[in-house]
């Protein structure tokens, strides 16, 4: 009897530790410049924090994700004067199959844009595909207007790490501010 009860704790203890890592709030850093701060999980790095050229009071940011190990990661985030978003997302997609055309990348839209709320943030939203040989990336387009400027979120990763990519750009638009 006592060593079953010994197993048992064992046993407890171990699939209890196991968990205990899933259950983790992945930590987050603040990243801010110029007004606008958001939250970054700890190993994606901001590459690039620049005007877009030739547009006024615009803004072009390069994130990715810095993990070791893992995949080709990444979002970037744009912020010009306030346009259709429904116009936008058009010009984005058309825009991206052309530049994917040019390097013999397939491009797939796998959904119409549709209408989410991210947070308390109305947006549109739409996935697409693309491929090389036997890379595949699966990665969103997400549109909004805050505070007199829209603001594009395009991230791409690989087909396995989908879902978490998806929660990070999400988390980042949840914690979004400008001044």
């Amino acid at each position: 009897m006592k060593k079953s009860i010994v197993y048992l704790s064992i046993l407890i203890v171990s699939i209890s530790s196991c968990n205990y890592s899933s259950h983790k709030k992945q930590e987050a850093v603040i990243y801010h410049k110029d007004g606008l701060s958001f939250n970054l999980p700890k190993y994606w790095k901001v590459k690039k924090d620049r005007p877009i050229d030739g547009i006024p009071d615009s803004r072009f940011i390069s994130i990715s994700d810095e993990e070791p190990f893992s995949k080709d990661s990444y979002l970037i985030i744009t912020a010009i004067d306030s346009v259709s978003v429904e116009e936008t997302m058009q010009n984005l997609i058309a825009q991206s199959r052309t530049s994917y055309n040019k390097r013999k990348i397939e491009f797939g839209m796998l959904n119409e844009p549709k209408e989410i709320v991210i947070g308390r943030q109305n947006a549109l939203r739409a996935d697409f595909e693309t491929r090389v040989i036997n890379n595949r990336n699966k990665g969103s387009f997400t549109l909004f207007n805050l505070n007199g400027k829209t603001f594009s979120f395009i991230s791409s990763v690989n087909v396995k790490d989908k879902k978490e990519n998806c929660s990070v750009v999400d988390s980042v638009i949840k914690s979004l501010h400008l001044k």
